[in-house]
């Protein structure tokens, strides 16, 4: 019997379970058979967890593949020194010719490396001269010794090379030998491989895991993506999602829309200004409803980025606010526009009520984006959400086939956290950044939908507005907030 959860890490009540059957040729049938329950091995890992509902499972085997240079050894590493955090120890043995020497100097400038760590809780071998003068065999001999030395309680084999597009029968004979032997040893297994191109096969290799890492590349950036291609014991979120590397290591970001749907209470009943004087007077004088979502849709020049500079800068102490800027500008940029339009953008963020972060300027995949926009939000606790260049988002591999769901899950948990949100879309910018034009229904996605034009005199339209009667339907923009 398998325990289902939510998403999150499950609590050990979920897999602390007996399961009772029977089997009439060897015990009576009144005579339960207990199976012991199956333990976590949670990484640590951000993002990674989340994806495998709570970690791997201590005593399993499980493959990372991919090319060169796509991260593998970094969080075999990662994961190794966030297990000696634990007082635990790891037995990482690689295969390749490349000294141990070499490997830490590369993960000394990682956040997590601790070098007194090194062979007293991160034990380095190399199995390469036993790989190469007696084969897979000699290693297995090679890892059963070292295991019962060290004593460790995980195993990390980084180097294992499939040269051909068949798994041939020396490679299924050790990947078989070594799960019977972290079995008996209680140790987890990361197995490391490169393939040159030749995946491991799921069905030949009984393995209690296969995850893929691999380059994207899309207009001249490369996005990095995982997927677990077969995991064993418990429900993952499946399909392709995305992670970076930087200094702190492998942080995952899974797909927005597949996180758990939690419901949203009702937000304060109370109405929040857009700082622009003549659309708040168009408003009854009293803006939009709190935690609602606002779309301005104009082209270049019609004042968007204006209505979210004024915006942002009614942010206070007491409702803080951040701004996101998804055009190259700059925040020193952005400040310098707003003063000359007299908007106080500058003492909002002098007084530490306002935080400006730029998105999109760098290779961010989508997922990378959404999880750092609630993550701002929540770290903020941000009360009103700007994001001037909804286009930002679209310049990615995924938006184009996603980015109506993607954009539907990040307005429901901006609502959950009670941000009341503008963005400002130019839809010429929009279909060349994503290769499609807005979607038909995208806008309905947002509770208030206000709409400029330019040309001699800069005029808004509320098209929609949730919750609130308007007291006229156009208003003149006249060039100043």
């Amino acid at each position: 019997m398998r325990a289902r959860h939510n998403g999150f890490a499950p609590q050990p009540s979920q897999y602390d379970c007996c399961i009772e059957t029977s089997f009439p040729e060897r015990c009576s049938t009144n005579d339960p058979v207990h199976f012991s329950s199956m333990n976590r091995f949670p990484t640590t890992i951000p993002g990674l967890d989340e994806i495998l509902h709570g970690g791997l499972f201590e005593g399993g085997v499980y493959i990372l593949e991919g090319p060169p240079g796509v991260g593998k050894t970094t969080l075999a590493n990662q994961i190794a020194y966030s297990h000696a955090l634990k007082g635990q120890k790891t037995l990482y043995v690689t295969m390749l010719s490349e000294s141990h020497a070499r490997m830490v100097q590369h993960m000394d400038g990682q956040a997590f490396f601790h070098k007194s760590a090194v062979n007293s809780l991160v034990l380095y071998i190399s199995g390469y001269r036993e790989l190469e003068t007696e084969g897979l065999k000699a290693v297995i001999g090679l890892l059963r010794g070292e295991l019962a030395r060290s004593g460790a309680s995980l195993l990390v084999v980084d180097g294992l090379v499939v040269s051909a597009p068949d798994i041939d029968e020396g490679v299924r004979q050790f990947v078989h030998e070594l799960q019977s032997l972290v079995i008996a040893m209680s140790c987890t297994c990361l197995l490391l491989t490169s393939g040159r191109g030749n995946a491991l096969s799921a069905e030949q290799t009984m393995v209690d895991g296969i995850f893929t890492f691999e380059d994207h590349l899309f207009r001249g950036k490369a996005e990095r993506r995982f997927q677990v291609r077969k995991f064993r014991g418990s429900e993952v979120v499946r399909g392709q999602h995305s992670f970076c590397i930087t200094s702190d290591g492998l942080r995952f970001f899974p797909r927005l829309e597949s996180l758990p749907l939690r419901p949203k209470e009702a937000a304060p009943a109370c109405r929040v200004k857009l700082g622009t004087r003549a659309v708040d007077d168009a408003l009854n004088y009293d803006g939009v409803g709190s935690g609602t979502m606002s779309l301005a849709v104009g082209e270049s020049g019609t004042g968007k980025t204006l209505l979210a500079l004024a915006f942002a800068a009614q942010a206070s102490v007491e409702q803080p606010g951040l701004l996101l800027l998804g055009s190259p500008e700059t925040p020193f940029d952005a400040c310098a526009l707003a003063e000359g339009f007299g908007i106080p953008l500058k003492q909002a963020m002098a007084s530490g009520a306002l935080h400006v972060q730029s998105i999109g300027q760098t290779d961010e995949s989508l997922d990378e984006m959404g999880h750092k926009i609630l993550r701002l939000v929540h770290e903020r606790k941000a009360a009103r959400v700007a994001l001037d260049g909804l286009a930002a988002l679209a310049d990615t591999s995924a938006f184009p086939e996603r980015g109506h769901r993607f954009l539907g899950r990040l307005l429901h948990e901006l609502r959950r956290a009670h941000a009341t949100s503008l963005f400002t879309l130019d839809p010429a910018e929009l279909s060349l950044a994503g290769g499609t034009p807005l979607a038909p229904g995208v806008s309905a996605l947002f509770d208030n939908l206000l709409t400029l034009t330019g040309g001699r005199e800069r005029q808004l339209t509320v098209a929609k507005m949730r919750g609130a009667p308007t007291a006229t339907t156009s208003v003149a923009l006249v060039g100043s907030a």
